[in-house]
């Protein structure tokens, strides 16, 4: 079920260098490599964290959670469950030889049948936001509740959106922003954005408060309004999450009123509780 075919990055390698992979590829992470074994992995959020360095090796988070390429899949669904953790590199010894995210699990399940219905696998809370709303309110609306996740809704208090982390921390606002900084730090006055401004906030780590957000109103930025059910079946609800690119999906009474979510952490589950793997 791994990715075989890793994008990864080699040491020694700059931030530059790791912002034009996850770019080119469309991905948010990559492992790192040294000597033809893994030595390491680094996110977005890493660069941010550190918005001062630019070398790769302390950039990057040393000695990541491995899987062997002969585990069970049952082992990377029982750590993807009860951590934080939403890839994991697989190697041989210590040689990279694959990638499994949550989105590999997800996409299993969707290929199955898994009628059960969606009900025992809601987080009975959700944020929402007004279509109006700026982004950079938004943003910050994410970072003090803890969440990388909204539903947008209308005056009416419809769905008609999602807000997503994927949509706040894109490359060109990261790269803006180190511009910015490294610009701000060379000069006598104080720059509201800079690293030093923010690094005190522990909330989740999100740090899409230090990106210079567009103050448009989210509609313009916002996903498709996809949800579902709680009699939804655990399977379509994966083929949603597949098809629309989500890690959560809203779900909805038989008012069309939220009443919670979905996520793909919660959704895996399954695969344990019905012996799927």
């Amino acid at each position: 079920m791994m990715t075989k075919n890793v994008i990864y990055a080699r040491l020694p390698s700059t931030r530059e260098r790791v912002l034009e992979l996850f770019k080119k590829y469309g991905i948010s992470a990559v492992p790192v490599v040294k000597n033809n074994e893994l030595v390491g992995i680094v996110t977005r959020k890493d660069i941010l964290r550190k918005i001062d360095e630019d070398q790769l090796a302390l950039l990057m988070t040393p000695d990541p959670v491995t899987v062997q390429h002969t585990d069970p899949l049952k082992k990377v669904v029982d750590i993807f469950v009860n951590t934080r953790f939403k890839r994991l590199p697989v190697v041989d010894e210590k040689k990279l030889v694959g990638i499994i995210t949550v989105r590999d699990v997800v996409k299993i399940i969707a290929e199955k049948n898994i009628e059960k219905n969606v009900r025992d696998y809601i987080t009975p809370s959700a944020v929402c936001i007004w279509e109006e709303t700026p982004l950079n309110v938004a943003g910050e609306i994410m970072r003090v509740s803890n969440t990388d996740f909204c539903i947008v809704l209308n005056k009416n208090s419809e769905i008609v959106g999602l807000i997503d982390e994927k949509i706040m921390l894109t490359e060109s606002l990261i790269e803006e922003f180190i511009e910015q900084h490294q610009y701000s730090s060379s000069s006598d006055t104080d720059d509201l954005w800079s690293w030093g401004a923010v690094r005190d906030y522990t909330v989740k780590y999100f740090e899409v408060s230090v990106l210079k957000l567009p103050k448009e109103p989210v509609r313009k930025f916002m996903k498709e309004a996809i949800y579902v059910y709680p009699q939804t079946s655990v399977s379509k609800c994966a083929r949603k999450m597949v098809k629309y690119d989500l890690d959560h999906v809203p779900v909805l009474d038989s008012d069309n009123r939220v009443i919670g979510l979905i996520t793909d952490k919660n959704l895996i589950k399954a695969l344990l509780e019905f012996n799927e793997i």
